[in-house]
């Protein structure tokens, strides 16, 4: 979420990505060059296969990861960039967020190498980005949504639990610190991002365990400073998780 601070066109390359759920306003297209990737976009799961790609729209969330390996290319682009793009999409989702016309993947990835260009233009570039937004609407249908997903609400839980994963929190602490009842925010957050909200604490804390270890911490710190109550309770959700 903080590449929201961003104001510019993003255009990665990387090799067996992985990436944990998160949302932002930046409209997200995800390739896939090579291999396998395992996608979650707008409550949808499905996996990818080399010439297909992903669209996440604003504030929808997202994550996904290499089952064996990988090679994908990412675009950012910017609400500011594209604010037709935006107004024809307020209130609504994408049929599917997954593309699979190869045809339409080699005119993203022509543009992506386009756009990877510093010596570019800045119309030529904002052309480029409206080409591969145009690709997009020509490979999915815009439906409606019924009962538009409160964007604010969903962005305040996940820097809530980002800021505290590492205390006790619970689905029950959580509901309370919002003022809903518990059954209302777990199915709120299950509907918003697909996986229910104990899973997403404990793959926080996961992620923070591991990353301290890969920085050559002892095992047990790196369990008990990342909200973990035991080793038996880490290695339990490690085994679920991996």
């Amino acid at each position: 979420m903080s590449r929201d601070k961003k104001d510019c066109i993003g255009c990665f390359s990387y090799k067996n990505d992985r990436c944990k759920l998160q949302f932002h306003a930046q409209i997200e297209i995800y390739m896939v060059d090579d291999g396998e990737m395992e996608m979650f976009v707008d409550g949808v799961s499905s996996t990818l296969k080399k010439g297909e790609f992903s669209v996440a729209l604003s504030f929808v969330p997202h994550s996904y990861k290499t089952p064996v390996s990988s090679r994908s290319s990412i675009i950012f682009i910017p609400p500011q960039m594209c604010e037709v793009f935006i107004s024809q999409t307020e209130n609504k989702r994408l049929s599917s967020p997954f593309i699979r016309n190869k045809s339409a993947y080699k005119k993203v990835k022509e543009c992506f190498r386009h756009l990877q260009d510093e010596n570019i233009g800045e119309i030529t570039r904002l052309g480029y980005v409206y080409i591969i937004l145009g690709v997009i609407l020509e490979n999915s249908v815009l439906e409606e949504v019924k009962k538009p997903i409160d964007t604010e609400l969903i962005s305040k839980i996940l820097f809530y639990i980002n800021e505290n994963f590492k205390e006790d929190i619970s689905p029950s602490s959580v509901s309370e610190h919002f003022g809903y009842s518990q059954s209302h925010i777990s199915r709120y957050f299950k509907a918003c991002c697909g996986i229910n909200l104990v899973q997403y604490i404990n793959l926080m804390r996961l992620r923070n365990a591991i990353m301290l270890m890969n920085e050559g911490n002892n095992v047990t710190y790196c369990i008990l400073e990342s909200g973990f109550s035991s080793a038996t309770t880490f290695y339990r959700t490690f085994k679920s998780e991996f």
